[in-house]
């Protein structure tokens, strides 16, 4: 049995496989910290929950047993309500009344690994405008089915990750971005040592640089579109080419949902 002790180790329990009747996507959880409360949240796209504001998902979770990572998984159903992002195809939900619910119905306590406000840096500047990065999800809805595990995609920043690409709020990365991918978590990793604009630093880091959300393709008269990485494969008439890049919505825009979560706070 694994340790879950390393940063990638982790980070696998950052995500989970979402599945809904239109097909599968990838949520990751995220940790607020409002006042001295924790606030755990579930944040995925908009299109992977079918752009429903309430919408009924599957998810099968970890267990801990007497503290540790077991080999157990719970599949849970339920249906739960969504927050939209305004502007970006970016949602969240308040995951802890469902882990409460399970632990107190049934007596399990889900085994999660928190994405936290920390690991989004404000500023990007120093960073180099070729990073390599880890992208954890479930691309054509492919996990390690035993052992409820994610698949990691390496990749490299194809914009500056300091910048916002064409002033969109967005990044882009160099990475194959199949169906399954959209909400997944795209990270700065490095564990051991790591190249700065000074030289190589020894140590680790983490920063989490966004979410992916869509791709350039172009059709077969080479007209380039952005297309929303779907949740299912399905034939369709006209020829999309992928280009091996993914769009991703730049982390700090989950910083939006903040107001959101200190309103319904004041409200309990």
């Amino acid at each position: 049995m694994i340790s879950y002790n390393s940063m990638a180790e982790r980070l696998m329990l950052t995500t989970v496989k979402i599945i809904t009747s239109n097909g599968t996507g990838t949520g990751f959880f995220f940790m607020f910290k409002i006042k001295e409360k924790m606030v755990p949240i579930l944040l995925t796209n908009k299109h992977v929950v079918n752009n429903k504001e309430e919408e009924e998902i599957k998810i099968l979770f970890h267990v801990y047993d007497k503290e540790k990572v077991s080999e157990e998984n719970f599949l849970v159903n339920f249906k739960i309500k969504w927050f939209f992002h305004e502007k970006y195809d970016l949602c969240f939900s308040f995951i802890g009344e469902v882990l409460n619910y399970i632990e107190k119905n049934f007596h399990k306590k889900i085994a999660i690994s928190y994405i936290e406000e920390e690991v989004i840096m404000k500023d990007l500047d120093n960073l180099q405008a070729l990073e390599e990065v880890t992208m954890i999800g479930y691309p054509i809805g492919l996990h390690d089915e035993v052992n409820n595990l994610p698949i990691f995609r390496k990749g490299y920043t194809a914009s500056h990750p300091a910048l916002s690409f064409n002033n969109e709020g967005i990044g882009l990365v160099d990475m194959a971005c199949f169906p399954g991918s959209s909400g997944s978590p795209i990270f700065i990793l490095n564990e051991g040592s790591y190249r700065n604009s000074s030289g190589i630093v020894i140590g680790s880091r983490l920063i989490f640089l966004g979410i992916l959300f869509a791709g350039p393709t172009y059709t077969a008269t080479g007209e380039i579109i952005m297309k929303q990485i779907d949740m299912k494969l399905t034939p369709i008439s006209s020829v999309n080419i992928m280009t091996n890049l993914g769009y991703y919505i730049q982390a700090k825009a989950i910083l939006d949902f903040k107001n959101i979560i200190i309103e319904k706070l004041e409200n309990q």
